[in-house]
């Protein structure tokens, strides 16, 4: 496992938070904190990496960098199909067309674009390089407050 620090400018965990509006940039509800693995971690080890650190997706690493996102739902759907956690990858289960957002573009686009994309997780690029995970939930709590 890798702890990637994005450098994102979300408030930190306990912080009072500024009331934020969906036109408000997407950097301020990212999670800048990520984890990733090598292609060729069990699914079982990235089940435990995603309990242990309460997180929803991880980074599927390369050389070169990230290369995919794996999430609670491909797991899902891998014991659902009966696979062998132990013996399955991240490599044969990752999302590689990966949909990504830009720091400064809104919370409610960055909405629309996991609605029209059908996915939970959007990585925040800055020159190619991730830098923070906004998951659906990050922008329910901006778009429905209370």
């Amino acid at each position: 496992m890798t702890v990637i620090e994005g450098g994102g400018s979300a408030a930190p965990a306990g912080s009072p938070r500024t009331v934020l509006t969906p036109t408000d940039p997407v950097r301020l509800v990212m999670a800048s904190r990520l984890v990733g693995v090598d292609s060729d971690v069990s699914l079982r080890q990235i089940a435990r990496e995603l309990y242990e650190c309460e997180i929803g997706v991880v980074l599927v690493d390369n050389p070169g960098g990230p290369t995919g996102l794996v999430s609670e739902r491909d797991l899902i759907a891998a014991v659902a199909d009966g696979d062998d956690l132990d013996d399955r990858q991240a490599l044969d289960v990752m999302t590689a067309d990966l949909v990504t957002a830009g720091p400064d573009d809104t919370i409610a686009s960055v909405g629309a674009l996991m609605c029209e994309a059908g996915v939970r997780h959007v990585p925040v690029v800055v020159h190619g390089t991730v830098v923070g995970v906004v998951s659906i939930r990050d922008v329910l709590e901006v778009l429905l407050p209370g």
